[in-house]
């Protein structure tokens, strides 16, 4: 019966890419990602796993599907209710959640395939047998983290007039907090001399971190924050401040708006200042094909880079 659960893992996968690549045009398109994607995607992913289960005689195939999903059930919610993932994003991940709640049988063969070309195999052991959403995860955030710093200089360069006078009024308001990190990397700088040259290092990246904070909120601020005609609105989207209409007060919202709110605010016909996140489904989508082919590719630059 491990050809059936074989089958099950070929057709979760092929699932699991036709909904990142629909979500990711979707995203890049109207900046939303359907529920009814997500949602169907769940009950078919679940219903392939208890059909395999059943028909195998392994329950856990299945199990490990209601297991993983109320992990990522919370993992999603607090990476939403953080804003660090919009609500289409949230949900992919607990899609995803069900489709790859075992690694699939094919993925030590792909990943020795193409990573024992370069890397000695202990490393490329470890990183075959890491839990693929743990894999696909940490890829998400580091690729995610390059697309945005990407985005960021790419909307310095395009708005750079209007960024320096942005970045020198945000500079003002961060004293307090730039000052902690400064005393924090003075203390581990004089550490460094008593202890490991790592601290160096740390403290090196401490001193940097408010100018980086710096560096992408205003970026932010003179590029994702836009002035929107009501008529252009769309569920979901963020205000950036109250908004008073007849005597009502629409508040920012984790959440964004809703329709009802919208309908209010096209009455008024007055502009609304709105601020859009990056789309990041894309990201989810290549990071999924890299766990794929490549594995944890945090592991194999920190591998490259320091012999790790």
């Amino acid at each position: 019966m491990a050809d059936l659960i074989f089958i099950s893992d070929v057709f979760l996968s092929a699932l699991a890419l036709v909904l990142l690549l629909a979500a990711s045009v979707t995203d890049l398109k109207k900046r939303e990602v359907p529920n009814w994607l997500s949602f169907s995607c769940i009950g078919v992913a679940s219903a392939i796993r208890a059909i395999a289960s059943v028909l195998s005689g392994q329950p856990l195939y299945f199990l490990y599907a209601i297991f993983s999903f109320l992990i990522f059930f919370i993992l999603a919610n607090l990476f939403y209710y953080t804003r660090i993932f919009g609500g289409g994003d949230a949900k992919l991940l607990m899609a995803l959640s069900v489709l790859f709640a075992t690694n699939p049988m094919f993925l030590p063969i792909t990943q020795t395939f193409l990573i024992s070309q370069s890397i000695q195999t202990p490393l490329s052991q470890i990183i075959s047998t890491e839990p693929l959403l743990l894999t696909f995860l940490i890829n998400s955030f580091f690729l995610g983290a390059i697309y945005g710093l990407g985005f960021s200089i790419f909307s310095v360069i395009k708005n750079r007039n209007v960024f320096w006078k942005q970045f020198k009024k945000e500079n003002k308001k961060i004293g307090l907090f730039r000052t902690l990190f400064w005393l924090a990397g003075l203390i581990l700088l004089t550490m460094s001399f008593f202890s490991s040259e790592w601290f160096v290092l740390i403290a090196i990246t401490l001193f940097l971190i408010p100018y980086l904070y710096l560096f992408i909120k205003t970026a932010e601020s003179v590029s994702m924050i836009k002035r929107l005609n009501p008529s252009e609105l769309t569920e979901g989207d963020w205000i950036i401040q109250p908004i008073k209409v007849k005597g009502k007060a629409i508040m920012p919202s984790i959440h964004g708006l809703n329709k009802e709110e919208i309908a209010l605010l096209r009455k008024t016909k007055k502009p609304v200042m709105v601020k859009y996140g990056l789309p990041f489904v894309p990201v989810f989508f290549i990071s999924l094909v890299c766990a794929f082919f490549f594995g944890d590719l945090l592991f194999i630059v920190l591998h490259f880079r320091f012999g790790i």
